[in-house]
């Protein structure tokens, strides 16, 4: 009964029973751990007791799992969504002949660091970005520019120079916060020679990027929006220039940012409200793509996909595609 403790850990700290049922688990045993003192429940989520990490952390070196327990977050509810959408992608899906990369709760640096009044705003209707306008961002441009192809190289920014350009000039970061994001790792095999990039921690190079993140108000969707804008030019100039969109056997990396909703409804809604927006959406990021997905569609998925090029297509809405 125990071993239900180790679902538990950093990346999925907090768990609904349905959740649990649907990652094959026994929830029948949960109200007995919470008696017991090794879970707590609290708003219709399950996370580990002080008492509940130490048998995690017993259990885990006792399984060889090499992973470590996790604690809640303040958003309980938030969080549980994020590891019920991560099983219910991985169980739509099959990724053959690929590597499925999830993290939950990706806090990615943006540059610079704006309020959202700086990053856009709304004039009779119409999308307005206000974050070329800010004196960072055209000092990014003017140092740093992007790399084609063919003159790409892992040391076109060394680590040193980007630390002390970073320390000087933008010492603090925004932060695009990223419910679920999930790094498609196709044909891994092919790309093993590949010693990686300096400045690359999360291995984006040679993968696939896919952006969740749960739909708020149109106002908090357009900053997330414009923060994609900010990541993507980011990695474009400062992190991995000329590794963005093309990988190293010269393909086509994507980069899609997903808005999340809980029902079809809502999430066809969302899909026209955006939309009316059209190339404003990714003009300033282009290629780039803006989707809406819920979670209802996937919970109706009946037959796994081959690849996530398949499943999104058929269960998400388009709102923006790449501009051509």
């Amino acid at each position: 009964m125990e071993q239900i403790l180790t679902r538990f850990d950093e990346e999925n700290p907090c768990w609904t029973a349905d959740a649990l049922a649907l990652a094959g688990e026994d929830a029948a045993v949960l109200p007995a751990l919470v008696s017991g003192g090794a879970l707590e429940f609290s708003e219709g989520v399950y996370s580990l007791s002080n008492a509940g990490a130490a048998e995690f952390e017993k259990l885990a070196a006792e399984m060889f799992l090499g992973v470590k327990p996790g604690r809640a977050p303040a958003d309980r509810k938030r969080r549980a969504d994020c590891t019920k959408l991560r099983l219910l992608l991985d169980n739509a899906h099959i990724q053959r002949w690929g590597l499925k990369d999830y993290h939950a709760g990706a806090k990615l640096a943006v540059y610079p660091k704006l309020p959202r009044r700086d990053i856009c705003s709304l004039a009779d209707g119409r999308l307005v970005w206000k974050y070329p306008d800010a004196p960072l961002w055209n000092k990014i441009r003017a140092e740093f520019p992007t790399a084609a192809t063919s003159g790409r190289r892992t040391d076109l920014v060394p680590p040193a120079r980007l630390a002390a350009w970073l320390d000087a000039n933008a010492p603090e970061a925004g932060s695009l916060d990223v419910d679920l994001l999930y790094l498609c790792r196709y044909d891994f095999m092919q790309y093993r020679d590949f010693a990686g990039h300096p400045n690359d921690p999360l291995g984006l190079v040679n993968a696939d990027r896919f952006l969740f993140v749960f739909a708020g108000a149109e106002e908090e969707n357009l900053e997330t929006i414009g923060k994609f804008h900010l990541w993507l030019n980011g990695l474009r100039r400062l992190l991995i220039p000329g590794y963005v969109d093309r990988d190293t056997l010269e393909q086509d990396s994507v980069n899609w940012l997903v808005f999340v909703t809980r029902t079809e409804a809502e999430a066809l809604k969302l899909t026209q409200d955006l939309g009316r927006y059209g190339s404003a959406l990714v003009a300033n990021a282009n290629p780039c793509e803006v989707w809406a997905l819920s979670f209802e569609a996937l919970k109706n998925i009946k037959e796994k996909r081959e690849v996530i090029w398949e499943l999104l297509p058929d269960a998400a809405h388009n709102i923006q595609r790449t501009l051509i």
